[in-house]
């Protein structure tokens, strides 16, 4: 009896020895298969990084050339509006500056001509109101009588004087007339350089992000790293399609101004 219940139990625990050697097996056996699925799906990853790199680099290589090309387009018209609008400004300048100048120059001359008289006639009848104010009636007959006595040569000056500032009115006026045209034409040009300044600054912060997109994919090259490579690649071709948009823009301002300036140099007066 005692024999048959040692047996028994020997018999027991083999099974169960048996039973747990099986379940280690099993989960062993799903370690691997798990281990090889990660390893295949990663290895899958990699690969698909490696075609999504390969589609994009000509595009991403094309584009660089594109967009380099561009840059010097724009920097090229940009020199090009500057040294012709400085052009036009200094050709409106020299309308009838001669003319101008000869005026002002006479203008002033004559104003410093009858300076000291029309001071003096000036001085003279203060000098004559504070007397009169005074009581003064003899002094203030006195200066009445200087004042009087200089009051034909103080009309004529002052008529002359007045000939010279209107006659440079005069001439201003017309200056201003011709010109008018062609300042109108290029008045377009300030704003549109404001316009120019904000989208500078806006394609210099895409640059930015651009480069460092692109510093962190030749990062991944060097590291073997596929995956981060692909995906710092197609951010980089993202930041440099919004640069050559960007680009486009610019040049369409520039040639706004171009177009402006054109119009400028043909309404100049000939």
């Amino acid at each position: 009896m005692i024999n048959d219940l040692r047996k028994n139990r020997s018999t027991r625990m083999i099974h169960k020895a048996r039973y747990w050697r099986g379940f280690v097996e099993i989960v062993i056996l799903l370690t691997l298969l798990t281990a090889n699925v990660t390893q295949a799906s990663a290895a899958s990853d990699w690969d698909n990084a490696l075609d999504d790199i390969n589609a994009i680099h000509g595009e991403y290589t094309a584009l660089q050339g594109v967009i380099k090309a561009d840059r010097l387009k724009i920097q090229k018209l940009r020199k090009e509006n500057n040294d012709d609008l400085k052009t036009v400004n200094a050709q409106l300048l020299a309308v009838d500056q001669a003319l101008l100048s000869r005026l002002k120059t006479e203008t002033e001359a004559i104003r410093k001509k009858y300076a000291p008289l029309l001071e003096q006639y000036s001085t003279l009848s203060k000098q004559s109101t504070a007397a009169k104010k005074a009581g003064d009636t003899k002094t203030a007959t006195l200066l009445d009588l200087k004042r009087n006595k200089l009051k034909a040569a103080v009309t004529a000056a002052r008529a002359e004087v007045k000939n010279k500032v209107d006659a440079l009115a005069a001439a201003r006026k017309a200056t201003a007339a011709k010109t008018k045209p062609a300042k109108d034409a290029i008045a377009p040009v300030a704003a549109i350089r404001k316009q120019i300044v904000a989208g500078n600054k806006s394609l210099a912060a895409e640059q930015k992000l651009r480069l460092e997109a692109d510093t962190r994919y030749k990062s991944a090259v060097k590291q073997g790293n596929a995956i981060t490579a692909a995906v710092e690649l197609k951010l980089s071709y993202a930041h440099m399609s919004k640069i050559h948009t960007m680009q486009q823009m610019l040049y369409s301002s520039e040639q706004s101004i171009a177009l402006a300036v054109r119009t400028a140099e043909s309404k100049l007066p000939k």
